[in-house]
């Protein structure tokens, strides 16, 4: 978490340095024969002849640089962070110029949305589209386009930390009013999940494998929060010798990383929450929402104290842990029309316990199980309305997922 407030004009005042930047340049350049008029070319003056040559050249160049110069981004604020991990691209939300960036797999910084009111803090990446805590609000929109496809208001005081469960429904900490609130994209509803905490929440990540919410907090020796989504009862995983911790995240084999401002490090611990938090990243700055990248062993920290995302990379876990691991499945025909068939990763053993299909407005589908041939299923697709879906199957406590589209 972040308090420092960007100015609202900030925006706007960086798009005015540029447009006068780029006018500069090209007056300079309208006026540069003007100017340089009185030079004239000739056998014996040939040195001043390639000098204002190659003032032109300059005078050209800066023009050509002048709009890539208007369209550079850096990170301002950056406060949490998350993957679309089908496409390979970053996302950051930056509170001080209150824009979610895109980090491209190329590692090109672009930017995706804009004109944010308070934050964004907490971002999250739910199939084909993102959500942003926003004060009350939690707003979300298209990753292919950013086009808004969503927006609710809360009662909360400062929407904080957010996650979704295998259902798609989202969870987001109330730092302020020391609450959790429960929002149902598909519906448009939400409620007070959690009416106490007691202890500071901030970031909170779904554990499918225990159907619960571990949430981090706020304050010395913080507490690690453990939320039951049976009956939104609480209790006390760990409490740490840590202070302020802002995010948390989870690897392959199922242990957990917390980042913490009093440390200015993220620590690793175990599964099940036994022992010393062991650190392994130091020398951060107000390490906020961090993001674990199941996909390729890499955790994203946002540090909002220095304006950086560090990016670490860590070993392979093994292919044989069944806690939270995450694969890609292969879908075909892609687009389909009545039926897919869904091959499953070759690690698994071919026997699913559940899938839902979620569409970009997050309502979730049940689909049937036409044939079920070990590591290929085939479901019929017949009655989904067309558009963009997200196929979630779980096998115990494995989970894999793909993109498809319906005609």
């Amino acid at each position: 978490m972040n308090f420092m407030a960007g100015s609202s004009k900030y925006l706007f005042a960086t798009q005015k340095r540029n447009r006068e930047f780029a006018c500069l340049i090209v007056g300079t350049v309208i006026l540069s024969p003007a100017i340089l008029a009185p030079i004239r070319c000739c056998a014996a003056s040939q040195a001043i002849c390639n000098i204002r040559i190659m003032i032109k050249k300059i005078f050209l160049f800066a023009l050509f640089l002048a709009p890539c110069l208007a369209m550079a981004q850096s990170y301002s604020g950056p406060e949490s962070v998350d993957c679309d991990t089908l496409t390979g691209n970053w996302y950051v939300g930056n509170t001080g110029s209150k824009k979610i960036l895109r980090r491209t797999p190329q590692g090109v910084l672009q930017e995706f949305l804009s004109g944010f009111s308070s934050g964004p803090y907490g971002i999250e990446v739910v199939g084909d589209r993102i959500y942003a805590c926003d004060g009350n609000k939690i707003k979300g929109f298209l990753l292919t386009d950013g086009s808004p496809i969503f927006s609710i208001t809360t009662n909360a005081s400062f929407l904080n930390g957010i996650t979704h469960d295998a259902n798609g429904v989202l969870y987001a900490t109330d730092f302020s009013g020391k609450k959790i609130y429960k929002v149902n994209p598909a519906n448009a509803t939400w409620n007070v999940f959690v009416a106490q905490t007691t202890s500071t929440p901030n970031g909170i990540l779904y554990d499918h494998s225990q159907n619960r919410l571990v949430c981090v907090t706020w304050g010395a020796n913080a507490k690690i929060l453990g939320i039951a989504l049976a009956d939104s009862s609480v209790s006390i995983l760990k409490t740490t010798t840590l202070s302020n911790i802002d995010g948390v995240a989870r690897d392959g084999s199922g242990r957990w990383y917390v980042a913490s401002w009093g440390a200015n490090a993220v620590h690793r611990i175990n599964p099940d929450f036994s022992g010393s938090p062991q650190q392994v990243l130091s020398g951060l700055s107000q390490p906020a929402d961090i993001y674990y990248n199941l996909q390729t062993d890499t955790l994203a920290v946002p540090n909002s104290g220095n304006n950086t995302v560090v990016f670490a990379g860590f070993a392979p876990v093994s292919a044989t842990s069944e806690l939270t691991e995450t694969a890609v499945l292969q879908i075909f025909p892609n687009p389909a029309v009545d039926i897919v068939q869904v091959q499953l990763p070759a690690t698994w053993r071919g026997e699913i316990t559940n899938w839902q299909v979620i569409a970009a407005n997050g309502q979730t589908y049940r689909v049937p199980l036409l044939q079920n041939e070990n590591l290929r299923k085939t479901f019929s697709v017949r009655n989904l309305p067309a558009g963009v879906y997200q196929f979630i199957v779980h096998e115990g406590n494995r989970t894999a997922r793909a993109a498809f589209s319906k005609f």
